[in-house]
């Protein structure tokens, strides 16, 4: 393999070809994702397992992949809220964040590698206004909507001789990320609960 065709850790004529490919069969690049979360038996702490995924027509599950987070609150949030031996955990929202800086700066990677825009660093800030009071009861569910406020995205590049025109080349490819597109587009998703040891009729 011709050294000059690896750049940022990518064989050039491999990627293109997996874009070929892309184009010209969608369905063997689909992905199927999926996570489980099982309570703890304490209000907010969950173990949230990764497992499997499908890749086109292939399911796939490796030991290696089999990823768990364990989520919660914040400690000082546990301690007003009268929770016996306060912990304190990553909250899922924040996790959430964290995934959406992860994947704008993988699309952006992408993003540069595609229009030859040479970057040297890449930092995504994501903020933003909780308000928990729906979350606790305090306010109704249907008013669960309006729980976000200061929602903001900053982005910080640098590298030799960006232009204004790579500017918005990057931060118009930030609508491809999935991450950003889960979070602010409308999906159909309607929660079904199970009752697991329910008596059969």
């Amino acid at each position: 393999m011709a050294a000059e065709t690896i750049k940022h850790g990518i064989d050039l004529e491999q990627y293109a070809a997996f874009i070929e490919r892309g184009t010209e069969n969608p369905d063997d690049v689909m992905l199927g994702l999926g996570a489980t979360g099982i309570d703890e038996g304490r209000p907010m702490h969950t173990l949230a397992k990764i497992d499997g995924y499908r890749y086109g027509d292939e399911e796939i599950r490796r030991p290696t992949r089999q990823y768990t987070f364990q989520f919660g609150a914040f400690k000082e949030v546990e301690r007003d809220a009268g929770f016996v031996d306060p912990d304190d955990r990553p909250e899922p929202v924040e996790v959430a964040l964290a995934a959406l800086t992860g994947c704008i700066n993988a699309t952006l990677d992408v993003v540069a590698l595609e229009n030859e825009i040479e970057l040297d660093a890449l930092e995504t800030d994501v903020s933003v206004t909780l308000d928990p009071r729906a979350f606790f009861g305090i306010r109704d569910a249907d008013e669960a909507g309006d729980v976000y406020d200061d929602f903001a995205v900053e982005i910080e590049v640098a590298g030799t001789d960006l232009s204004d025109e790579d500017r918005e080349t990057l931060r118009a490819g930030v609508a491809r990320s999935p991450v950003f597109n889960l979070m602010t587009r409308s999906h159909e998703l309607s929660p079904e609960v199970r009752l697991k040891d329910a008596p059969s009729m």
